[in-house]
């Protein structure tokens, strides 16, 4: 019998039990609908994670820092104490700056901050609440913000320890209301601990509240309320707050170049300052921890959890499996007279085997078919309704995700796989059945 006369009997058997049939199919959709679900949560997870840490550095970006020598067993815990931090272990900005130069054909930037407090800087005009920070050269870098005038801090202004500030958009347009040039304009931030703080404007940035994580963006907070960052050379901050050159940085920012290899530029980093300024340390040493690192271990955790959910979801397709193989019984129950006839007429084992297993084959398939678009449809629905409840209830974090829901095509392909198989291996024995009946016996069944 031709393959397509199988396909169309299939169908036929199908229409005249249209409810047995779903039935039958049920536990298959309900299987695979699961898997493609679980699937295409994390594998939209894994894709969020990785689009939002991009966006907000790329994989290109590395914390530098100097760490003590941890004990390895409890006994060396119990007796260990923290070691002094000296000036010759301390990481220094003449350090970072060394480094920079060192690096400078691998390396985009080399960024450290010190936060130095809030202030309300007022006038006639208006007020903005704003957060002061010592910076380095590479503002614009890490916290990937679009310069609208003049200019960011540079190397040059660190080094001169000059008095100038970069602001925001909206500092501009709230707190001094001017439709000129704010560029060269004189500020003075009331500090309290640090008394007033005298800066020139060289640059004004567009404030986008997901590149600094900020909490007060908030919709239900006016614009005018938002606290924004002003950026001054770090060793002004220094001074103003009392420290010095000798004082230790607790860590700083790395970008690597677009065409460096970001895991040599680690490896190099560490080895660098090992070399420089540890190798005969033995209190201390560097340490340099990467994105793209700490992303992989993330995704591998997603990886396993996924796997390891969709396997439990997949146990269900076996209680299909078993539904569908009884179902087939019954089916070759109910038309052993057909079955009979067909014998009769000079149909071979062959030709009844190859029909009821196409219909076993066509029961899970189509089963499959609707479980995975179910399963796409709910992926896609709880991603979203995930995506909305963080705006709702966590809109610190809303500000700075990419949603990204993608399905996994690699499960799409094993789920319709696996249906054909399912069919297969829950079918064959009642078609084999049904293949072995004698056209005598079939024929006087009643």
């Amino acid at each position: 019998m031709p393959f397509i006369e199988n396909i169309r009997l299939a169908f036929r058997a199908i229409r005249v039990n249209k409810l047995r049939s779903f039935l039958t199919m049920l536990g298959i959709i309900i299987g695979i609908s699961s898997v493609i679900t679980i699937t295409t949560i994390g594998n939209s997870l894994q894709k969020t994670i990785a689009s939002t840490m991009n966006e907000l550095a790329g994989n290109n970006l590395m914390y530098g820092m100097v760490q003590p020598y941890y004990p390895e067993s409890d006994e060396e815990w119990d007796a260990w104490e923290m070691p002094e931090l000296t000036e010759n272990d301390a990481l220094t900005y003449d350090k970072l700056i060394a480094y920079k130069k060192a690096f400078a054909d691998r390396v985009k930037a080399v960024f450290v901050e010190r936060d130095m407090g809030t202030a309300v800087y007022e006038t006639k005009a208006g007020k903005s609440n704003v957060s002061l920070k010592g910076a380095s050269a590479g503002f614009t870098d890490i916290y990937k913000v679009k310069m609208i005038a003049g200019r960011s801090i540079s190397d040059e202004d660190n080094e001169k320890k000059a008095p100038v500030c970069v602001v925001s958009d909206l500092f501009v347009k709230y707190a001094m209301g001017l439709e000129e040039n704010p560029i060269g304009k004189k500020v003075v931030f009331p500090t309290g601990e640090y008394g007033s703080v005298t800066a020139y404007i060289i640059g004004v940035y567009h404030y986008e509240a997901k590149v600094f994580n900020d909490v007060s963006s908030n919709k239900s907070i006016p614009e005018k309320n938002i606290q924004t960052v002003v950026a001054l050379p770090f060793t002004y901050v220094w001074d103003l707050m009392g420290f010095d050159e000798t004082d230790g940085i607790d860590f700083f920012n790395i970008v690597a170049g677009e065409q460096a290899d970001a895991v040599a530029v680690k490896n190099e980093t560490v080895a660098y300052f090992d070399k420089m300024y540890y190798a005969d340390n033995e209190n201390f040493h560097f340490e340099c921890q990467d994105m793209a690192s700490q992303m992989g271990i993330i995704n591998n955790v997603l990886l396993v959890l996924t796997l390891a959910v969709s396997v439990i979801a997949g146990i269900s397709l076996i209680v299909g499996g078993v539904g569908v193989m009884n179902i087939m019984l019954i089916s070759v129950m109910e038309r052993t007279r057909e079955i009979g006839v067909r014998k009769a007429l000079g149909a071979k084992n062959s030709h009844i085997r190859a029909q009821f297993l196409v219909e076993s084959i066509i029961l899970c398939l189509l089963g499959g078919v609707i479980g995975i678009a179910i399963g796409l449809f709910n992926g896609v629905i709880l991603s979203n309704v995930a995506s909305s409840l963080v705006s709702m209830y966590a809109a610190d974090v809303a500000g700075y995700l990419v949603v990204t829901v993608r399905p996994s095509i690699p499960a799409i392909l094993i789920s319709v796989g696996f249906s054909v198989a399912t069919g297969i291996a829950f079918g064959y024995y009642p078609a084999n059945r049904a293949a072995k009946l004698e056209p005598i016996d079939a024929l006087r069944y009643e």
